[in-house]
């Protein structure tokens, strides 16, 4: 997709802003619709609304040049206002002396009526253009608006070039403070400063977006709510036309000086929530063997902060959750759905964090992983893929089969991060399921096939984590389950694992996994079909009957495993729990612990004589049931 199309939806928003512009908001601030926004409902002027209740002032071909947007409006009317005309100019003036907070405070009517507003931005020579129609301000009292509506846009380019072009519906704020905003985006404040409220919602509804290619994007409905965000060090306006005019210039030390800036703007905006409904996305085919059509869709996208935003306390950040339902993608490369997605736990301080620390300093990109926002949980519900057959001429090893597989749910939990690194994880999946086509050959598949298993449905679990105090981790639990198959599960305990594991520097973090140690590990296998099947297909091959074969494994084991590992007690009593689970398959459990507090090194088995001498080393403990 091209510029215009990725980057429509912000630029049409920002016009309804621009209407609010024409009814008060000061220069620089129509890009802020869609950002973060607030209003003060206290110290209405109800005696001042009344007053103004019956005059109306007309403004002629209005023209305010806000950095690089240029408003234009034929015809303003403020309606029920006690402004005169002179006034009602003064107050929209951009070369006005007073401070625009103080101005717009000034700003009273029942209605501002726009009927036409055309807003110009220049972009590579060309001209992007949103004109809106019907802009109706209702309920203006000293610089608040009760409800901002336009009855909808056209987006189009002007100038030499490919076209593009977009519509919207019906666009709606409710309780605009321009006071606010204009506090917001002309004053200097910094983190002690209050936050603004600036509106309590903003709708957009029939967005549609076509690139130049003939890419269309669309979206039913946009609904954001309790936008609100606070003065930062520098003026947002100011910092924003600095960050706008040098990012794509700036590099080495003016970069990380320019990303200190873009972090306090990040880290001064919050809000209550967005819901995003019924996107669509269509990319036609090319001519000449280019891709082809894609369609996606996506029913609804959330995001806001976990525990609604009435629970967060003033100035509090509040971890964040975004939920995605109802995505569909099908394309030639194989169709994707997925019922839902949820990533709960975001936060964007570490990143801000390091922002800032980088600023005005070279940015040192052994670092970069500290650049990753905080995520305490991602889940995901009813995964669907399908695959077609893959056909390559010029390749015959890359061709491949049709695949279809897909996922009930799985679940990834992460947790007390050092440097950007979770040091507590835990994953979990249930119902990975696959056909298992007969004649297959691709890996695995065709094992699984060869013993009679039409279909393949996994679960599993790992949990693991890292105790710093102790130089240790813990796998608490790694489990594969499998329908028809049976479970594996295995505990253990990784000693000499300390901070320096976590080093950015790839050389001192591979140097400090060589000091890794095998302090304590337990397997328990249960069988739950695949043993069986293993064994049919073995005696077949040998012309035995399965329990033939199965009391010639458990003789082998009974014998060859305490030969190997030398003939101790616990070497004897491993191979006779091994011989009774493999005559008669059940649940076969092991645990293994270093008798050195210290645990096993990779020197410890790399200068050992024979399996046996590490065996002496353990205290092996093993039965079958």
């Amino acid at each position: 997709m091209t510029r215009s199309l990725t980057t429509g939806v912000a630029r049409a928003a920002l016009g309804l802003t621009a209407c609010a512009a024409l009814a008060g908001i000061p220069p620089g601030s129509a890009w802020l619709l869609g950002g973060p926004a607030a209003a003060q409902t206290a110290g209405v002027l109800p005696n001042a609304a009344a007053a103004a209740a019956q005059a109306t002032v007309a403004l002629d071909e209005v023209v305010l040049p806000l950095g690089p947007i240029t408003l234009k409006a034929p015809k303003v009317e403020l309606r029920g206002t006690a402004l005169s005309a002179d006034e009602a100019r003064a107050v929209l003036d951009p070369a006005g002396p007073a401070p625009w907070r103080s101005r717009l405070e000034r700003l009273t009517a029942r209605e501002i009526v726009i009927p036409v507003l055309r807003v110009e931005q220049p972009a590579g020579g060309r001209v992007q253009v949103a004109v809106y129609h019907d802009v109706v301000a209702r309920d203006v009292t000293a610089g608040r608006i009760g409800t901002l509506e336009a009855g909808g846009a056209t987006l189009t380019v002007e100038g030499p070039g490919p076209d593009a072009a977009g519509a919207y519906g019906r666009l709606n704020a409710r309780e605009v403070d321009l006071a606010g905003l204009a506090r917001f985006l002309t004053e200097a404040g910094g983190p002690g400063a209050a936050p603004v409220r600036i509106y309590a919602g903003v709708t957009a509804e029939d967005i549609a977006l076509t690139g130049p290619d003939g890419a269309a994007f669309r979206i039913a409905r946009i609904d954001a709510r309790d936008l609100a965000g606070r003065p930062t060090a520098r003026p947002w306006g100011e910092t924003a036309r600095t960050l706008a005019e040098g990012a794509d210039k700036a590099d080495g030390v003016e970069r990380t000086r320019l990303m200190g800036l873009a972090a306090d703007l990040l880290d001064g905006v919050s809000f209550g929530g967005i819901e995003i409904s019924g996107i669509t996305l269509a990319a036609p085919g090319e001519p000449g063997g280019r891709p082809a059509a894609v369609q996606a869709s996506l029913a609804r996208l959330i995001f806001g902060p976990e525990g609604g935003a009435g629970d967060a306390k003033q100035g509090e950040t509040r971890p964040g959750q975004m939920r995605a339902e109802g995505l569909s993608v099908e394309a030639p490369a194989g169709r994707f759905t997925l019922k839902g997605l949820t990533l709960s736990g975001l936060s964007l301080k570490p990143v801000l964090d390091v922002m800032r620390q980088a600023a005005g300093k070279p940015l040192d990109r052994a670092e970069l992983r500290r650049y990753a926002p905080s995520l305490g949980r991602l889940a995901l519900e009813s995964l669907d893929v399908d695959l077609p057959a893959q056909d390559s001429a010029k390749d015959p090893l890359a061709a491949s089969g049709p695949m279809r597989f897909a996922l009930r749910s799985a679940s990834l939990d992460a947790s007390e991060p050092r440097d950007g690194v979770p040091t507590a994880s835990r994953f979990a999946f249930d119902g990975f399921t696959c056909a298992v086509p007969p004649g297959t050959a691709a890996p695995v598949l065709s094992d699984l096939a060869g013993l009679g298993y039409t279909a393949l449905d996994l679960s599993g679990l790992v949990d693991a984590r890292w105790d710093e105090a102790a130089r240790e981790v813990s796998l608490r639990d790694v489990t594969l389950s499998g329908k028809d198959m049976g479970t594996v599960r295995i505990t253990g305990t990784i000693g000499g694992i300390g901070k320096e594991v976590f080093d950015p520097e790839p050389m001192v973090s591979s140097m400090a996994l060589l000091g890794a140690s095998a302090k304590s590990l337990a397997l328990t296998l249960e069988n739950g079909g695949l043993f069986q099947r293993f064994v049919a297909q073995q005696a077949k091959a040998q012309s035995l009957k399965p329990e033939e074969l199965q009391r010639e494994y458990g003789t082998a084991a009974m014998l060859g495993i305490p030969a190997v590992l030398g003939n101790s007690p616990s070497a004897k009593a491993l191979g006779q729990a091994v011989s009774r689970f493999v005559v008669k398959p059940g649940r076969l459990s092991v645990s293994a612990a270093a008798k050195d507090p210290g645990g096993l090194g990779l020197v410890d088995f790399s200068t050992a004589a024979s399996p046996g001498k590490i065996f002496d080393r353990l205290t092996v403990d093993a039965k079958a049931e």
